[in-house]
C-alpha cells in the first residue's frame, strides 16, 4: 500500500496573503484538492499525507492526513518528520526557477515523484527550452527580433515565470525592452494545450484541450480551457508528445505542453513538467477510467496500455 507527500507550493506556504494573489490560490487549491480526491479513490493508495498553511480547508478523509504550515513551522520542517526516501509529489512554479530549487531540496532526503533536475531546468527558462527545442527540431514558437521589418502585434512574457504569468499582447512599436522578459510574434491561430503521462521516453496522452483566454488592457491571461475541444487533433497531438518524450527522457508523470496552430501546423509555446490546472477538468470531459490512469502511474509507476476516454467538451474556467 502507497504512501504519497503532497507539497504544493502556493498552499504549502508558511504565511499566505489571499487577498494579495486571491485567483493563485484559488486555482492551487482547486487543484490540489483534485489531486487528493482522485488518489483517496484508489484501494493501493493508503495515505496522503498533504501539507498545508493552517488557514486554508482540508479534506476529510481517513486516507488523509494534513500537516499544518504556520509562521513558526515550514514546509520544510514538516519534510523532516517523514522517514528518509519517502515518495513526495511536488507542484511548484517555474517562477524564478522556484521547481527546481524545490525539487533540490527535497530529493536530498526523498524520493520526488516527477522529472529529473535536468528537466526541471531546462523548461524553467523559456529561452532555454525554446533554444533545446530548435536544436532538436521540433516545431516552436519562434523569439521575435525585433530589428526585422514587422508591424504586427508582439506578445510579452517573463522567461521564469508560470502560466500566462505578467503577459502582455502589444503592438511592436509601444514595445519598451524589459528586463528578463522575451519577445515574440504574436499567433493568432487556435491555441490549446494537452496533458501527458511520460516515463523513459516514451508517453501517453491524457487529454486534448482548447484554451479559453481573456485579453484586456494588453494583458492575455488564461482563464480556463474547453476540455476535449482538441480531440480531433489528438492523432497530431500524439506525435508531438512523442517526439517531446523521446528527446526529453528524465520528464516523468503529468506533463503540460501549450500549443497554437499556425499553417495548420502545431507549434509548442512551453512545456510544463508538472500537474496543471486543466487536470482539475478532466472529471468534466474524460472517464473515471481515465483520472484512474494518472493515480495508478504514481503508484506503480508504470504506462498501462489503456486509452483515455472521450465523453464531452466542457468548459472549465480555472
Amino acid at each position: 500500500m502507497k504512501k504519497i507527500i503532497l507539497l504544493e507550493y502556493f498552499t504549502s506556504q508558511s504565511s499566505i496573503l489571499k487577498s494579495r494573489d486571491k485567483e493563485i490560490f484559488r486555482e492551487a487549491l482547486n487543484l490540489s484538492n483534485s489531486i487528493i480526491r482522485n488518489f483517496i479513490k484508489s484501494r493501493d493508495i493508503e495515505k496522503i499525507y498533504v501539507i498545508r498553511n493552517k488557514n486554508l480547508k482540508t479534506i476529510e478523509s481517513k486516507k488523509v492526513k494534513t500537516y499544518f504550515t504556520n509562521p513558526e513551522i515550514s514546509y520544510t520542517d514538516i519534510l523532516k518528520r517523514f522517514k528518509k526516501k519517502s515518495e513526495v509529489i511536488i507542484i511548484a512554479p517555474e517562477t524564478n526557477n522556484l521547481s527546481s530549487k524545490i525539487y533540490s531540496h527535497v530529493s536530498r532526503n526523498h524520493e520526488v515523484l516527477g522529472p529529473n533536475i535536468s528537466s526541471l531546468n531546462t523548461f524553467s527558462s523559456k529561452t532555454k527550452m525554446l533554444m533545446k527545442l530548435r536544436r532538436l527540431n521540433l516545431p516552436i514558437v519562434e523569439n521575435y527580433n525585433l530589428n526585422l521589418n514587422y508591424k504586427g502585434k508582439i506578445i510579452c512574457k517573463p522567461d521564469t515565470s508560470a502560466g500566462s504569468e505578467n503577459t502582455f499582447v502589444i503592438n511592436k512599436n509601444n514595445y519598451e525592452k524589459k528586463k528578463g522578459y522575451l519577445v515574440q510574434k504574436f499567433y493568432n491561430g487556435k491555441k490549446g494545450s494537452f496533458l501527458m503521462l511520460c516515463k523513459n521516453g516514451k508517453s501517453k496522452v491524457i487529454c486534448c484541450n482548447e484554451q479559453l483566454l481573456n485579453l484586456k488592457k494588453e494583458k492575455i491571461q488564461q482563464v480556463g480551457c474547453i476540455m476535449g475541444g482538441l480531440e480531433k487533433y489528438r492523432n497530431e497531438i500524439k506525435i508531438l508528445a512523442n517526439e517531446i518524450s523521446k528527446n526529453f527522457k528524465g520528464l516523468f508523470g503529468i506533463v503540460g505542453v501549450d500549443i497554437v496552430m499556425e499553417n495548420k501546423k502545431w507549434l509548442i509555446i512551453e512545456i510544463n513538467p508538472r500537474f496543471t490546472s486543466a487536470y482539475s477538468g478532466l472529471n468534466k470531459s474524460y472517464s473515471s477510467l481515465t483520472i484512474k490512469d494518472i493515480t495508478d502511474f504514481y503508484v506503480h509507476k508504470k504506462l498501462n496500455d489503456t486509452q483515455p476516454i472521450f465523453l464531452k467538451k466542457y468548459e472549465y474556467y480555472f
